[in-house]
């Protein structure tokens, strides 16, 4: 042992030891983005830099060893610094959106990208949830919201932005149409009330999410009904007030309560209420008209856009004649339009510039121009006159535009050319503002002061936490902003209802630091259109519509919604713009932390075209930092070396030689390089699921797709599994740390394929059909009943609760249960070891490993492993994969290897003939340690557990009455009334019955693998297939309904594996088995499953276009 001094502390390590592993042990983080535990240190990101005293300038951490008395400081202001220039060079070449474009651009940030793969991927509940974690109200914003996020959606690159807003409104459609909606928990009970002032958007908002967080929250609203300008402002025919009353009563189901007819500064008072309540909002709106400032505006027949659509949606319409002017180019005009043409009006929309600039949504003014509204562009109306009191026509002046003005719009300038129209009424729709004269009232005002007031008559509060400064009272929406949309009043009072919530439980009301957030660019314009030339053009899904003579004629609702093919074709159209790991990136964590400016150091960008053309990785260059974490563990570790640095010095990028496609290399697709980088610029995709960077529910079980049993991590969105990989750090790693093969990381994928087995089929004249599951329990019972000799088929592919069932079931009904004898070759003897919490603990054991033929990827790497720390490797048998290089030495025969002590053979019971392994089994019985020199291992996942079972292993008789569980069925029993439990659909089966089978992904179950591994599964994907299964069989009687809970079958899978511990395992004897009766070639298990990730396996050798 060394001493060292540690911040300022004497501590002791063992030589040897680098500066990071002495700081972790002793609890001090360090950043460090290119450190990697199975490779040396390369030191090549320098965010890990410490100061040693007595050394220039700065070190890394994990490439620097301590010595004796060296005095360390692994933080400082210095350091600090240094660490954030280090992030800040590596970001100002990384070239990629943290977040979606959509999401930033949306003024409430909702998480568009998640919600929009949800229904993509058919999960609209679900969607939903992710749009109410900030957007309570989207079956009307889905309607009415102008889609700010569109106009930054990547998608228009190609061709149009994705149908956001109508996605929306359909995921929300779908989740109110259910037989139940998605409401939120509510918490505990806080004991503090909230008076909100306005039942509007924004007030509805906060209101919703301070009573799902337990506090008791009061709306007061002035008018008869809630909904604030979605109620008044909006027509029908845009927003059904039956929905819009639906939203509301749901956004109530937490206890919000609202209080109708009460006003404020008539019979409330804000110092009373600010005195009665723990907090305050206002969230008055702004639904005061803004008068046309035109001679002749009192006569009868004008009027203001607000004051109408609220007149007529109290049901107060006001006769308006045939002709009708309609002054304005926003929304309201709008609005004000086409409801006019539904009264049967012959409209005229008056604009002082082009349609260009008209600041209304462009789908409305296309829809007012098919119902049949004229339009006066570069026109303004300067004089109304009258006859008897009453509107006659309009004196309206030509306009010119001129040099833009402060909205960006080049600004109208007169031109002195008038025309005079007649027109029985005029609807001036220019602007509205909040109704503040109020506050100006003692009652209304706190301690004294009235609440800030700017000149444009909002209210001046602090952004982030709409606080007005004056004790309790909080102030948003339309009333901070001025007459805005929904969705930027939604976000105020989202804002809002965190801020009150934070100061509630007495925390600093600012909200916490933002995430650091890379991005592309600041707008779409700044995209090169190149970059997404790879994706085919798919047209926009247009939302379908009523037609045009209903709609002139009616308040119907104009859009009737997307059918679900629809929404998912559309959704479909999402190019994934924001990085499926922005949750779980280093970099963008130490960014946040240490708050790098991304413009620190500007100049120019490497931009790389994103690699799709792997089927299951996808490789994005421009968010690569150089680390080389993937291109030395495939070199060192991994064997294949596909990835390297192409190019010198800034332009240097990782990629395969020549810049190549990884199908084209010797990649095996072990997925290593995803779990070793740092950044996403390595990701995983799935073939049938689109997916999103939202949090995932995590499962920690067993891999069951071999004997290996590897540990891993399932990633779920409602029970649909949608990533596998290893656990990290944090999480207890198994003895397979970050290596999965291929079938473990993305194989699995096949089980997610449309043809999965869902429900029972039967066969009736050569014609399947579906069929529920008690018309398959009466089929079995009436051919069962018949049977004189019954079989149950098992294999090695069930847990060891799925066989424990299907012995009871096979012991009850009389029935013999059966498994292949070719699955052991040798005997049982030569597979089954006892069950071994650690089984991989006999490699410490041995100086040389000898590996005979080819072995799983996972134990190969570990092997490879405790080579680089001093073992010997070699390998016995013909091969050309990449690891072989790594090979101490090669021999084609096990006849050719020299004798030596200390050596462990490790082989695949599938890969090697019988002949081979007998081979292998008397060369290791030379030596005293034998049989524990032999490591003998299986592509079937419970090899162990249906040995420990004890079917009979003989050859079958034939049978009348078969049930094939997991295995194929025979064909000398194609008399017999055939019956598989399976996990795929196949009309070309030889059964007379399939029923669902069940993965590793869809039990809690258990298994006995290679070298007495025991694998635990937990069903992360929800599935009910052996609920259902274990249901028929008690109704056949065959199991007890007492049993017919899977509870019960781990506890005797349990019990079992257990007393397999203590139970004196046979030793095999290779004296008693004559090789010449063996045989010479491997038996490949061929099983449905199996085939199909073998054929997954190929096509990474098939580049994907678009």
């Amino acid at each position: 042992m060394i001493e060292v001094i540690l911040n300022g502390q004497k501590v002791e390590t063992e030589p040897g030891t680098s500066i990071l592993d002495l700081a972790r042990a002793h609890g001090c983080e360090i950043p460090t983005l290119c450190h990697d535990e199975e490779l040396k240190p390369y030191g090549s990101c320098w965010v890990c830099a410490v100061e040693v005293k007595g050394r220039r300038g700065f070190v890394t951490s994990c490439g620097t060893l301590v010595s004796p008395g060296m005095e360390i400081v692994t933080d400082s202001p210095e350091i600090h610094a240094a660490r954030k220039m280090a992030l800040e060079l590596l970001i100002s070449n990384h070239y990629a959106d943290c977040e979606a474009p959509c999401k930033i651009a949306c003024p409430d940030h909702v998480d568009i990208q998640s919600y929009v793969s949800l229904i993509a991927n058919g999960q609209y509940h679900e969607a939903v949830k992710v749009i109410k974690d900030t957007l309570p109200m989207p079956l009307s914003i889905g309607r009415v919201c102008p889609a700010f996020c569109e106009k930054e959606c990547r998608r228009q690159i190609v061709e149009e932005p994705v149908a956001i807003r109508q996605l929306k409104r359909y995921a929300a459609d779908e989740d109110l149409g259910d037989v139940w909606n998605y409401i939120p928990e509510k918490e505990a009970d806080t004991g503090k009330k909230i008076a909100i002032i306005g039942a509007g958007p924004s007030g509805l908002t906060c209101g919703y999410y301070l009573s799902n967080q337990g506090h008791a929250v009061t709306v007061f609203e002035a008018a008869p009904q809630a909904g604030g300008w979605l109620r008044y402002g909006i027509p029908e025919y845009r927003l059904p007030k039956a929905t819009l009353d639906a939203e509301i009563e749901l956004m109530c189901s937490n206890g919000m309560k609202i209080e109708y007819g009460k006003a404020l500064g008539k019979d409330l008072s804000l110092k009373d209420l600010a005195a009665a309540y723990d907090a305050v909002y206002l969230a008055l709106g702004a639904q005061k008209a803004v008068p046309m400032p035109v001679k002749g505006s009192d006569l009868q027949g004008c009027y203001l856009g607000v004051d109408f659509l609220k007149a007529h949606a109290l049901g107060d319409t006001p006769h308006l004649g045939k002709k009708v002017a309609i002054v304005g180019g926003g929304n309201t005009a709008i609005d004000c339009a086409r409801t006019a043409i539904r009264l049967g009006c012959e409209v005229a929309l008056i604009y002082r510039r082009t349609r260009e600039e008209m600041p209304a949504e462009p789908f409305e003014i296309e829809a007012a121009g098919h119902e049949g509204t004229v339009f006066h562009y570069l026109c303004n109306p300067v004089e109304y006159f009258g006859e008897d009191g009453k509107l006659k026509s309009v004196k309206i002046e030509k306009m010119k535009l001129g040099d833009p003005d402060s909205s960006g719009r080049r600004r109208p300038e007169p031109t002195g050319e008038f025309f005079t129209q007649e027109f029985d009424s005029i609807i001036a729709a220019i602007s509205q503002v909040p109704e503040v004269d109020l506050f100006a009232d003692d009652p209304n005002k706190i301690d004294g002061q009235i609440i800030p007031i700017s000149r444009w008559q909002t209210a001046i509060v602090d952004e982030g936490s709409m606080h007005t400064g004056l004790a309790n009272v909080f102030a948003g929406g339309d009333f901070r902003r001025g007459a805005a949309t929904a969705i930027e009043a939604i976000a105020d009072g989202r804002a809002a209802a965190e801020a009150i919530h934070r100061y509630l439980n007495g925390l600093a009301l600012p909200p916490a630091r933002p995430k650091f957030d890379s991005k592309k660019g600041k707008k779409i314009s700044e995209i090169s259109a190149k970059e997404y030339s790879l994706f085919e053009k798919i047209a926009r899904f247009k939302m379908p519509e009523i037609p045009i003579p209903q709609a002139k004629t009616s308040f119907d609702e104009v859009e009737t919604g997307f059918t679900e093919t629809d929404a998912r074709a559309e959704a479909d159209r999402c190019l994934e713009c924001g990085c499926q790991v922005n949750e779980t990136c280093a970099l963008r964590e130490y960014c946040t932390d240490y708050e790098v400016n991304a413009l620190s150091f500007p100049g120019s960008i490497n931009k790389h075209p994103i690699d799709y053309s792997h089927p299951y990785i996808v490789r994005d260059a421009n968010k690569c930092i150089n680390c080389g974490r993937c291109v030395r563990t495939c070199a060192e570790i991994q064997g294949p070396a596909v990835l390297g640095y192409i190019y010198r010095g800034f332009a240097a990028v990782v990629a395969p030689e020549f810049g190549e496609s990884l199908t084209q290399t010797t990649c095996e697709s072990c997925g290593k390089c995803i779990a070793v980088c740092p950044v996403g610029a390595l990701v995983e995709r799935n073939l049938h699921y689109k997916l999103n960077p939202l949090p995932k529910t995590e499962t920690l079980q067993n891999c069951g797709l071999c004997g290996t049993g590897c540990y891993i991590k399932v990633e779920d969105q409602s029970g649909v599994v949608t990533r596998i990989e290893t656990p990290s750090e944090d999480d207890l790693q198994g003895f397979n740390g970050r290596d999965l093969c291929f079938k473990g990381r993305f194989g699995w994928q096949v089980l997610l394929s449309e043809d999965r087995l869902r429900t029972p089929r039967a066969k009736e004249n050569g014609v399947w059909r579906d069929i529920s599951w008690q018309e398959a329990k009466e089929l079995i019972a009436s051919k069962a009943t018949t049977a004189q000799k019954k079989r149950f088929d098992v294999s090695a592919s069930l847990a060891i609760e799925e066989l424990l069932i299907a012995k009871k079931a096979a012991e009850s009904c009389g029935a013999r249960l059966q498994a292949d004898p070719c699955c052991l070759p040798l005997g049982p003897e030569s597979y089954f070891v006892a069950p071994d919490p650690f089984p991989f603990a006999r490699l410490d054991e041995f100086e040389e490993y000898v590996v005979c033929g080819e072995i799983d990827l996972v134990t190969r790497t570990r092997l490879r492993l405790k080579q680089r720390i001093g073992k010997r490797l070699i390998f016995v048998g013909k091969s050309e994969a990449p690891w072989l290089r790594f090979a101490d030495a090669v021999y084609p025969r096990l006849c050719d290897l020299p004798e030596a002590s200390s050596r462990l053979y490790v082989y695949n019971q599938e890969q090697l003939s019988a002949r081979e392994a007998y081979g292998v089994w008397k060369l290791a019985a030379l030596d005293k340690v034998y049989p524990r020199n032999v490591m003998a291992g299986s592509d079937l996942p419970n090899l162990g557990g249906l040995i420990a079972i004890e079917p009979c292993f003989n050859l079958p008789s034939t049978a009348d009455f078969v049930i094939a569980w997991g295995t194929g069925l025979r064909d000398q029993d194609s008399s017999a009334f055939r019956t598989s439990i399976q996990l795929y659909k196949d009309d070309d089966s030889k059964a007379d019955l399939l029923l669902p089978a069940s993965s590793y992904l869809e039990i809690d179950g258990s298994t006995l693998g290679n070298n007495g591994a025991v694998s635990f599964f937990r069903d992360p994907a929800k599935a009910n297939h052996i609920c259902e299964l274990m249901k028929l069989l008690y109704e056949l009687g065959w199991i007890n309904p007492a049993t017919a809970d899977i509870n019960h079958w781990n506890t005797l899978a349990t019990e079992l594996l257990d007393g397999l511990k203590s139970k004196p395992v046979k030793v095999f004897d290779f004296r008693n088995v004559d090789p010449d009766k063996l045989d010479a070639s491997p038996r490949a298990i061929k099983t449905e499953l199996q085939s199909r990730m073998t054929a997954l396996h190929e096509d990474r050798k098939t580049p994907v276009t678009f």
